[in-house]
C-alpha cells in the first residue's frame, strides 16, 4: 500500500532551512526593489514566495552606488516548492544574466513569528482561492481596570472561518496605545489606533492557527492548531454582564413579621387553615 505524502503549510513566517535558496553573482544595475520585484515574479513559477531580499556586494574598488554585483536570498513557505526550485535545471535568468540557485549553507534558529495580516490573508487565498474566509468580531472593549493611567488598552477576539472545510479559529488581540490628555484630537485619534491594533492583533492570532495540508496528489485541505495559547483567556462573561439591580418597589423592612407555627395555639392553627371544630 503506498504511503501519501503530505505536507503541513502552517500560517507563520516560514524557517529558514527547507524554505530559502541563495543566489550569488547577480549582476544588476538597477535599485535594490526593482531586484527583489523579479526575483520574486520568476521563482513564483515554483510556488508562493514568502519573501525575497537582495543585497549588494560591498566592493572596496567601487562606490556603492556604481556597484552592480548582487546576492540575494528567496523564501517560500512549501518545502515543496523550495525542492522543485532546486530540483530544477539550476539556473534562472535574472536581468540578462542566467544564475544558478543554491540551497543556503548556514541557517538561523527558528524563531515563531505571527505573518502580517496581509501576509496570512494572501497565503490562504493562494490555496484556496479569493473569498475563502470570512471573520466576525466577537468582542472588542476597553478595558478601562486595568490599563495606566497614560495608556488606553482594548481587547479584542474575533472568530475566521474558512467555510469550504467547515473550520473555524478564534483568536484575541491586545492594543495598547499612549495616549495624550492635552489633546482632544489625539485621544479621539489614540482611541481608534487601539481598537484597530486589537483587532488586527486578533486577526493575526486567529489566522496563525490554521494549518493548510498539501497532498502530492493536490488536494489541499486545512486544520485548526488548538495548541495555540491566546495572551488572555476569553470570558464569555464579557457578552452576559452580571444583572444589577439598582432600585426595589418594596422595603423588606416593612414586611409583617411571620409567627412561628410552633408558637401558635391549637385555635389559632384551625383558623389559619379554615378547619371546621
Amino acid at each position: 500500500m503506498a504511503i501519501m505524502e503530505v505536507e503541513l503549510i502552517p500560517v507563520e513566517v516560514p524557517r529558514d532551512d527547507g524554505h530559502q535558496v541563495c543566489l550569488t553573482q547577480i549582476i544588476w544595475n538597477d535599485c535594490q526593489e526593482f531586484l527583489e520585484r523579479e526575483l520574486e515574479e520568476n521563482f513564483s513559477q515554483f510556488g508562493l514566495v514568502h519573501r525575497a531580499s537582495a543585497f549588494r556586494k560591498k566592493n572596496c574598488f567601487a562606490e556603492e552606488e556604481n556597484n552592480s554585483k548582487w546576492f540575494a536570498y528567496v523564501v517560500f513557505y512549501s518545502t515543496w516548492d523550495f525542492e522543485k526550485a532546486l530540483q530544477s535545471d539550476g539556473k534562472i535568468k535574472i536581468g540578462e544574466t542566467e544564475i544558478r540557485i543554491w540551497k543556503k549553507a548556514r541557517n538561523k534558529p527558528h524563531q515563531k513569528f505571527l505573518l502580517p495580516l496581509h501576509k496570512a490573508q494572501e497565503l490562504l487565498t493562494h490555496y484556496f482561492g479569493f473569498n475563502c474566509w470570512t471573520s466576525k468580531v466577537i468582542y472588542l472593549e476597553r478595558e478601562k481596570e486595568v490599563e495606566r493611567p497614560d495608556v488606553i488598552r482594548y481587547v479584542c477576539m474575533v472568530s475566521v472561518n474558512l467555510p469550504r472545510e467547515d473550520l473555524c479559529s478564534e483568536g484575541v488581540g491586545i492594543g495598547e496605545v499612549p495616549l495624550n490628555e492635552a489633546s482632544p484630537i489625539s485621544r479621539g485619534y489614540t482611541f481608534c489606533c487601539g481598537r484597530r491594533f486589537a483587532f488586527q492583533s486578533a486577526m493575526k492570532a486567529a489566522f496563525s492557527k490554521f494549518i493548510i495540508i498539501r497532498l502530492k496528489n493536490g488536494k489541499i485541505t486545512a486544520e485548526v492548531d488548538t495548541t495555540q495559547c491566546d495572551p488572555l483567556i476569553y470570558d464569555p462573561a464579557w457578552d452576559n454582564p452580571v444583572v444589577k439591580v439598582n432600585d426595589v418597589n418594596y422595603d423588606p423592612d416593612d414586611e409583617e413579621e411571620c409567627e412561628d407555627l410552633e408558637d401558635m395555639t391549637e385555635e389559632q392553627l384551625e383558623e389559619l387553615l379554615n378547619v371546621p371544630l
